[in-house]
């Protein structure tokens, strides 16, 4: 994100009537401000405003939102119009009634669901409202405790969907570090892990499925690397390519090695050895030549002989 996100309230005199206008049962004005001023399909969305909109909305007394950001949250426009960002600043409207204590059963429900949400910009607004309540004490480990019941979702594409987000909530290692137990971060991973493997193999088609894949190495090494008060960290995850099969997970635990083999990670080299050898001895065996059947196998030297 190019700025942190605001802490304090709308400052527009305009938006905070039309705020008023919209809890009022008008939204007009305030969706057309938001549209505005938003940019959610430009290259850089308005998280500012977003999160302004946000602290706004945690003020508010209990009961008086819920109909505005359903609202919000549920416009389907395509992600390059500027209805866009609707529901990226209800993403952060459902995080500021958490932060309140209001409404929190239908907030974490509202936040799967964006989360999983096929569009870039709804997904990277989703991540900036739920990382910055994960920076706040207690918030990372509120948010894992929601996200194991989001691995149970029945459509497949928000199921995975989400679980790309959270990972990449936590590959802060700030995010990592104010948790006040990391166990339950590790056996989300495994959990998360363990539904990419276990996948039906149609599921290998899955764009949120790849997402998840894609968000996992940059995570799995700041674990290893961040929690290293008894290699807790460093511990887990060999254990996790060790018992390794699945090549999708393979990969992705080989991307995590280099990763930390990378010199700029400030990780000393016996950390991405000792990880790359659990890695390896998971591996399946090679085939034994001698079963071969000659034409069985892929290219010109596996085809027999005329």
């Amino acid at each position: 994100m190019a700025r942190p996100p605001s802490t304090e309230g709308l400052r527009s005199e305009a938006l905070r009537a039309a705020l008023a206008s919209a809890l009022a049962g008008k939204p007009g004005p305030l969706e057309d401000l938001l549209r505005r001023h938003g940019d959610g399909h430009g290259a850089r969305p308005n998280l500012r405003l977003a999160a302004a909109f946000g602290a706004e909305i945690s003020a508010l007394p209990s009961g008086t939102t819920t109909r505005l950001l359903d609202r919000l949250g549920a416009n389907d426009g395509a992600p390059d119009t500027a209805d866009v960002f609707l529901p990226i600043a209800a993403a952060h409207g459902w995080v500021g009634r958490l932060r309140a204590d209001h409404e929190v059963g239908a907030a974490w429900d509202a936040l799967a669901m964006l989360a999983g949400d096929e569009r870039m910009p709804v997904r990277l607004g989703t991540l900036a409202a739920l990382a910055s309540f994960a920076a706040r004490p207690g918030g990372g480990d509120a948010l894992l405790a929601r996200a194991l019941d989001w691995l149970e979702i029945d459509d497949r594409e928000i199921r995975f969907g989400a679980a790309g987000v959270v990972v990449e909530v936590f590959a802060d290692r700030q995010a990592v570090a104010a948790l006040a137990d990391p166990e339950p971060l590790l056996d989300y991973l495994s959990r998360g892990i363990a539904a990419v493997a276990g996948a039906p193999r149609a599921a290998e088609r899955s764009d949120a499925r790849r997402r998840l894949l894609l968000a996992l190495p940059r995570t799995l090494a700041g674990v290893a690397a961040g929690l290293r008060a008894g290699d807790r960290g460093a511990t887990w995850l060999e254990e996790e390519c060790r018992n390794a099969t699945h090549p999708d997970v393979r990969g992705a635990l080989s991307n995590s090695v280099l990763i930390l083999a990378d010199k700029s990670s400030g990780q000393g080299a016996a950390l991405a050895q000792g990880l790359r050898a659990a890695l390896e001895g998971s591996a399946k065996p090679p085939r034994d030549p001698t079963r071969a059947r000659p034409g069985a196998a892929r290219g010109k030297s596996s085809r027999p002989m005329r």
